[in-house]
């Protein structure tokens, strides 16, 4: 697996991440600690979503996705460094199993019953809105569905022909514009633990 860097103290893990990145050519990522209780947890939490894409990439769920994006895993096993502290590794993490089953994966192409979507996009505690500004919300217009899930950096805007996917884009919040045209992508949602 990759080389895991423990800190002493969660503050410190900003410091040594830019150390290694002045040193080495190795992706380095960072896997943060919570910095509230449990109750106050949000799906919109920018740490929630750092969390989630690192155990993500550690349980190769979106190296398929990333790799076509970027040519390589962030979290490649044999060539990569991950920067964590004490008490990020000793808060709750969700099971393999767990990010298996809120994880669903959507390919230009393929069928996507939009009404069963949404409906369990709602039950893993996603908001509905006009427009997502913020992960963990969910957009619905015509063949339109806009999702900002709490893992991605961006949301994505998905087109449908009936149940078929016609296109899958990244796009920018605040413009709106597309940032990028992908041939699949994965959407977590999972509640904060």
């Amino acid at each position: 697996g990759p080389l895991v860097v423990v800190a002493p103290h969660f503050g410190e893990i900003d410091a040594i991440e830019r150390d290694l990145a002045l040193f080495t050519d190795l992706p380095v990522s960072v896997f943060p600690a919570w910095e509230s209780e449990p109750g106050e947890r949000v799906l919109h939490d920018e740490i929630f979503g750092q969390r989630l894409r690192v155990l993500k990439e550690l349980q190769g769920a979106r190296s398929k996705e990333r790799g076509a994006r970027e040519g390589t895993s962030i979290l490649d096993p044999q060539s990569s460094i991950l920067v964590t502290s004490i008490q990020s590794l000793l808060q709750p993490v969700p099971s393999p199993e767990a990010l298996v089953r809120a994880t669903r994966e959507i390919h230009v192409g393929g069928q996507l019953d939009e009404e069963e979507f949404t409906r369990w996009l709602v039950e893993r505690g996603a908001h509905a809105t006009t427009a997502v500004e913020l992960p963990g919300e969910f957009s619905r217009r015509g063949g339109i569905l806009d999702i900002f899930a709490p893992d991605a950096e961006d949301p994505v805007r998905i087109e449908l022909f009936g149940d078929e996917v016609e296109s899958i884009r990244r796009f920018d919040v605040a413009t709106q514009r597309s940032l990028e045209t992908l041939q699949s992508t994965t959407v977590t949602m999972l509640e904060p633990s």
